[in-house]
Order: structure tokens, then C-alpha cells, then sequence
């Protein structure tokens, strides 16, 4: 037998309509949000101001590391790198790698970090985590349309 189900608290096709469109709309709320998140996250501005806390020379072309804190620090750091000429004018590379080597006694830490492209040629993002302060010996190096280009320096982590 069928238990009695009163006729007022049976959700009417007005009711189910609205809860139905009411949860689509929030989905596709959250959905645009989180999406949004990602979108703003990588074409954000990678540095606002600042100086180049490290430049080298390779080949011709001037390489700045940028920072917002000015340095390179232990745990994870964003840094910009940009490729000048001669004249200050950014250069496209292509493929870039910087690796960082930390040599001690019975052991040797390596570190490195993702780069990707920035929408600007010849600037890009690195994401760089270093587990622990110290002098490094770092290498930047390049493949791409203006040749290929590689440089040994040393860098202090704090």
C-alpha cells in the first residue's frame, strides 16, 4: 500500500523548474569563478616594478632576474627573466633552462625551475623553489632564434 503523501507538501512543476534552474545557475556560477581563478593566475602581471636583483651577459644579450622581494629567497620564488639587446629592446630566445647547484660536503642539492613564456617575447616567468639559504652555482641557459647561449654564475639565497 502506497502511504498518503498530503497534496501541499508535494513540490509542484513551478517549484521543481525553479530549484532545477536555481542549481544551474550556481554551478555555472562557481564553474566561471574557478575558471576565472586560473585565467587571472597566469596572464597576472608577473612583476610590478623593480630592479634586476642579478644580470649576466650572454653572448650579446643582456639577462635580467627580477623578483618582487629583490632577491631569491628559500622556498618558492617568482622571478621574471628578461632577454635585452644592445640597444635595451627585449629578445624572443625560445627555450629557456636555469638550473642551481648547491655543493657541500658528502651530498649536492639541485634546484631548478619551471619557465614559461609571458605574453611579452623575451620575457619569462620562472617558478623557482630553493630548499635552503646559501651561495649557489646557477646556470641560464637558451635555445631558440637568436642562437643558443648558456652562463655559469654564483647567486646568494637568504
Amino acid at each position: 500500500m502506497t502511504p498518503f503523501v498530503p497534496p501541499e507538501i508535494v513540490p509542484s512543476r513551478v517549484s521543481r523548474r525553479r530549484l532545477i534552474k536555481s542549481a544551474a545557475l550556481i554551478v555555472a556560477l562557481i564553474t566561471i569563478l574557478y575558471i576565472g581563478k586560473f585565467a587571472w593566475q597566469k596572464f597576472r602581471p608577473a612583476v610590478d616594478s623593480g630592479r634586476p636583483f642579478v644580470t649576466q651577459t650572454v653572448n650579446d644579450l643582456t639577462v635580467n632576474f627580477l623578483s618582487r622581494t629583490g632577491s631569491l629567497r628559500k622556498g618558492d620564488n617568482d622571478v621574471v627573466i628578461e632577454f635585452r639587446d644592445r640597444n635595451g629592446q627585449l629578445v624572443d630566445v625560445g627555450n629557456v633552462k636555469f638550473d642551481m647547484d648547491m655543493n657541500m660536503p658528502g651530498m649536492q642539492m639541485h634546484s631548478g625551475g619551471t619557465i614559461e613564456r609571458t605574453n611579452t617575447p623575451g620575457r619569462y616567468r620562472a617558478k623557482i623553489k630553493i630548499d635552503m639559504s646559501g651561495d649557489w652555482s646557477a646556470k641560464i641557459s637558451f635555445d631558440g632564434p637568436s642562437g643558443q647561449g648558456q652562463q655559469s654564475f654564483s647567486l646568494t639565497v637568504k
